[in-house]
């Protein structure tokens, strides 16, 4: 180690690795994280002329463990120098703009706005299926952001007590070792169910179709089938675990909810793709108090919200949702878009490797997040104040005022409720009215004259329709013992004749659940549709995975031309008929929020002035407004939290170094070398600063001003200014003993 290498075994190395190689591959496989351990050594050998080995692979990887750990171990110093090292510290101070409160800050309902989601790309194939036994490795570097499985067990049983509350259709929670049925993603809705009443997880289903078909199905050949992340609006990583040989099952969601209340005791606002089950899970859990207590809410993502029907949508979108902001809380998506690199590369490894390989590639996240922390509050800066000025210029002209706008939201939110709880039709009159349609279809069959068979036809042909006719005649036989079983139940004693009022009645319903089923159908593959588009253009995919999400939209646009003319023929015998459906029709609609008024057949609809298109379009318009207003608000409030963090940064490096010169010379060294790095970053950050300070209609504040909050931050300036405020104390009473020694001046 002092000459600057590092072996590859405790006692007697052949093999040693210099520390400026290591750094070199640390840094090079943060920003290219797929860059193995093996390409290293692989472009090592060539650099120095020698034949590849497996080994010197292993060799290379000995090397890089320790010196992470000696890594980790600065850092600890490090935190300590800086008064850093108290509990939590790392939460409570993981991002600037979110947790460095400070005093006088304008009233927000929500501290900080967080999302959180599964990723199943950061899979751990279990050792039984690769060759060789796996030896035991207790060494665990995981950082402060890691939840263990045994915590997270803690909350394995809550969907169970919750479903015993009240009969939701959700997951089943796991014993020991989950199976498929654990799975969120499994349980497919009932595609054979056309009743136009929807079932209370209608969200869930939708979202199960459109995920993924590898999302749906979760193998038993993973010890590791995933991680589970919350992340604040910024990027910065707030808590990781491990999903067991399970899909995204919701003790994760819950136990992350319940460790950020734990830390942080401050209201917070959170993103969910499935936010409007999972509120129903927690208002039934242990943790219901405690989120009402401090005031924790959540909203649907922007972007998967539009797979919810319109009724989530006006009470869970995170457009909809006062005081969210213009945050889309899809940044959890963005953040899998690059953790996938690694994935390749830790799906083999150890557990141990795959922890240190994740753990590595959070922490330059975070690094890199900081960097660009002011870049982002920039962007959201400028992207309120054109909302505002474009959008507001139209709504002073548009005939509706503010309280307009929110009694139609409120109006519509109340229909749809309404709409929603409708009373289930009488399902024996038509299951009875659909057996004696079908009974009906195959007493057709006897019209047949078989006689028409001929000396033309051969031996097989005959003996093929000789088979096809006692084949249905004895269906016919079963339709007509289902036809008898219902008359029985009912206490009828004849058929419904076509022109009876009942019959007519109950084939009304059936025409309006065929077109229901027909609507959601059009919905469902739109939506899709746009999913598997998006997922095309992402970085990252291989070939294959390419190839078939290519087929998949192909085969999706045959699916949709033929879901539209299903629609269209069932729009039909509606009474009135319903307009008919074309490919530039859908394109017109706001996602699938919109497709719910496709199945309105209430002509009193029409009537509402929030069904009207150009009201809805000024209602975006008019939300999208609010929204940028409070996004300014937040960002005015980021800006001094940063502003503050940067200048007490100042002070405690300064501090800290000045202290150690004397005493831990090299310590201060490495003190002094993080802080020209983030003084550099500072430097950028204040640049960034000042052009959102010079644009028109900045609200803000021009300077720092003293945390809310200096104990939870650990910060060294605390103790700075508590000494300069015990210094006129201590100035007194030095000045009372010297009088009383000396004698009063009036008195000498």
């Amino acid at each position: 180690m002092r000459e600057g290498c590092i072996g590859a075994s405790p006692i007697k190395p052949t093999v040693a690795i210099t520390i400026r190689t290591l750094e070199v591959y640390r840094q090079t496989h943060r920003v290219c994280p797929r860059l193995s351990i093996h390409a290293e050594a692989k472009k090592l050998c060539h650099l120095h002329g020698i034949r590849y080995h497996q080994y010197l692979a292993d060799q290379l990887w000995v090397a890089f463990d320790v010196y992470i750990e000696v890594q980790r171990r600065v850092d600890t110093r490090v935190d300590s120098a800086l008064g850093r090292d108290s509990p939590n510290w790392h939460m409570l101070n993981a991002c600037p703009a979110c947790h460095y409160e400070v005093e006088d800050e304008p009233t927000m309902p929500f501290s900080f706005q967080l999302s959180m989601d599964g990723n199943n790309s950061a899979k751990l194939v279990d050792p039984i299926l690769r060759h060789g036994n796996e030896r035991p490795d207790p060494r665990d570097q995981r950082c402060y952001f890691w939840m263990s499985e045994e915590y997270v067990d803690r909350f394995k049983h809550e969907v169970c007590n919750a479903r015993q509350q009240a009969l939701l259709p959700t997951e089943v929670p796991d014993s020991g070792q989950a199976t498929e049925t654990n799975d969120t993603w499994v349980d497919e809705p009932d595609s054979d169910d056309s009743s136009s009443s929807e079932p209370v997880s209608v969200c869930l289903d939708r979202w199960h179709n459109a995920a993924p078909e590898a999302r749906k199905r979760m193998f038993a050949v993973f010890r590791k089938s995933g991680i589970f992340v919350s992340v604040c609006r910024h990027g910065i990583l707030l808590t990781i675990c491990d999903m067991v040989r399970s899909g995204e099952l919701m003790k994760y969601p819950l136990v992350t909810i319940h460790w950020l209340m734990e830390v942080y005791q401050r209201p917070f606002v959170y993103g969910y793709d499935i936010k409007c089950m999972f509120e129903k899970i927690i208002s039934r859990s242990s943790l219901s108090s405690t989120v009402h207590q401090l005031g924790v809410d959540g909203v649907v993502n922007g972007f998967h919200g539009h797979a919810h029907n319109r009724l989530c949508q006006v009470q869970h979108h995170c457009k909809y949702k006062v005081r969210a902001g213009k945050e889309d809380f899809e940044t959890c998506e963005r953040m899998f878009s690059e953790s996938n690199g690694v994935a390749p590369e830790i799906r083999n490894a150890s557990e141990f490797h795959r922890h240190q390989v994740l753990d590595e590639h959070f922490r330059f996240s975070k690094l890199d997040k900081y960097a660009s922390l002011s870049t982002f509050i920039y962007h959201n800066y400028v992207q309120a104040l054109d909302s505002i000025r474009t959008n507001e210029d139209f709504l002073h002209q548009f005939p509706m005022s503010p309280d307009d706008f929110e009694a139609d939201l409120s109006d519509e939110r109340l229909y749809l409720q309404t709409a929603a709880s409708k009373r289930k039709e009488d399902s024996v009159e038509i299951d009875y009215v659909k057996a004696l349609l079908e009974l009906e279809d195959a007493e057709d069959f006897q019209t047949l004259d078989f006689r028409n068979i001929n000396g033309e036809c051969s031996r097989k042909e005959i003996a093929g329709v000789t088979r096809w006719r006692t084949n249905t005649s004895k269906k016919l036989l079963m339709k007509m013992d289902v036809v008898e079983a219902f008359e029985n139940q009912m206490g009828l004693t004849e058929h419904w004749s076509p022109t009876d009022p009942r019959r007519v009645a109950a084939q009304s319903r059936i025409t309006h659940r065929s077109f229901h089923k027909a609507a959601d159908d059009v919905e469902r593959l739109v939506v899709m549709w746009l999913l598997e588009l998006t997922k095309l253009q992402m970085s990252g995919l291989g070939y294959k995975l390419r190839t078939q999400i290519s087929k998949a939209l192909k085969t999706r646009a045959n699916a949709i031309r033929n879901a539209i003319e299903r629609y269209n023929k069932f729009a039909a015998r509606l009474d009135p008929p319903r307009p008919e459906l074309t490919w530039e029709k859908i394109a017109e609609y706001s996602f699938a929020g919109e497709f719910d008024l496709l199945c309105e057949t209430d002509e009193q609809i029409h009537a509402k002035c929030w069904a009207s298109p150009a009201n809805r379009q000024a209602a975006i318009r008019y939300f999208d407004v609010q929204c940028s207003k409070e996004e300014l608000t937040r960002c005015n409030v980021e800006i001094v939290r940063l502003l503050t963090k940067m200048r007490d940064d100042e002070e405690d490096y300064a501090m800290s170094i000045s202290m150690l010169q004397s005493t831990d010379p090299p310590l201060a060294a490495e003190l002094d070398r993080r802080w020209t790095y983030l003084c550099n970053v500072n430097t950028g950050h204040h640049s960034r600063i000042r052009q959102i300070q010079q644009l028109a209609g900045y609200t803000g504040s021009f300077s720092p001003v003293q945390p809310s909050n200096s104990a939870a931050h650990g910060s060294m300036h605390q103790e700075i200014q508590d000494d300069r405020d015990d210094e006129p104390g201590e100035i007194a009473d030095m000045q009372s003993a010297l009088e009383v020694i000396l004698g009063r001046p009036d008195e000498i």
